[in-house]
């Protein structure tokens, strides 16, 4: 069985315990995280504990914080033994050095606290520094998820990088659509088969066959229209960036 070590208190590392839980494979040791939450409680039923008391005696430690608080956590941790990665998509395995056993363990899925996560499809990217930790970290990746690769600090920057648009970027559009449903006194609620259906036709299609609307058909009429019906100026723009990029994206066929 392996002996696991979360440091962090955040959604991921929330989800993180749920899975661990449910695995026979691993023994959660503890959950470590910021001094003014020492000594709460976490839904797992485990007790946040100071990371300066981090056990030695895991098999592997799991950083589950903010990028911008992987380096001090690392500098608290000092010469660890067991092997140490963090959860970051942009990171470099290298911001934990000079931990001798470094690696990263990346879930690639957006994670909120209120949201159940189906782990078993979770996609785990695997990267480590050194090669008998390998089958270690596969093991742990396995023991919750049937989704496992390994990929390295470049490729996995670049992965990052298309979650943003794919996540971060889309749901900021959803956003925009419900405030202009709010603003016209429309139910948003009717835009839900809609966007269920673009992510379908995208995953089965590909995005690019799947676009549809008036950017894409050159209707620059509507498009007129469109920007009468949006008052801010910020909005304006963001719906005429995204037009001249599709407009840009399908230029021979316009």
């Amino acid at each position: 069985m392996l002996s696991v070590i979360l440091i962090g208190t955040g959604n991921v590392s929330a989800k993180l315990q749920q899975a661990f839980s449910l695995s026979e494979e691993v023994q959660l040791l503890g959950v470590f995280g910021k001094e003014e939450r020492i000594d709460e409680i976490l839904p797992s039923g485990l007790k946040v504990r100071a990371i300066s008391e981090v056990d030695e005696k895991a098999d592997i430690i799991v950083i589950a914080v903010a990028d911008d608080a992987i380096t001090s956590v690392q500098k608290e941790l000092g010469a660890s033994n067991a092997l140490v990665v963090h959860t970051a998509g942009s990171i470099p395995m290298e911001v934990l050095a000079p931990i001798k056993r470094k690696g990263v363990f990346y879930p690639l899925q957006t994670l909120s606290a209120d949201r159940e996560v189906d782990f078993n499809s979770l996609p785990f990217c695997l990267e480590c520094s050194q090669h008998e930790d390998r089958e270690l970290l596969q093991q742990l990746a396995e023991s919750i998820s049937d989704s496992v690769r390994w990929i390295n600090s470049i490729e996995r920057e670049r992965l990052h990088l298309a979650a943003v648009f794919t996540n971060n970027f889309v749901n900021h559009m959803i956003c925009q659509a419900e405030k202009i449903c709010e603003e016209y006194d429309l139910p948003k609620e009717m835009l839900h088969p809609l966007l269920d259906e673009t992510v379908a036709k995208a995953k089965i299609l590909g995005a690019f066959e799947a676009q549809t609307g008036p950017a894409v058909r050159g209707d620059l009429s509507v498009i007129e229209k469109h920007l009468k019906l949006l008052p801010e100026t910020a909005r304006q723009e963001l719906y005429k960036t995204i037009t001249v990029s599709i407009q840009n994206e399908y230029e021979s066929q316009l």
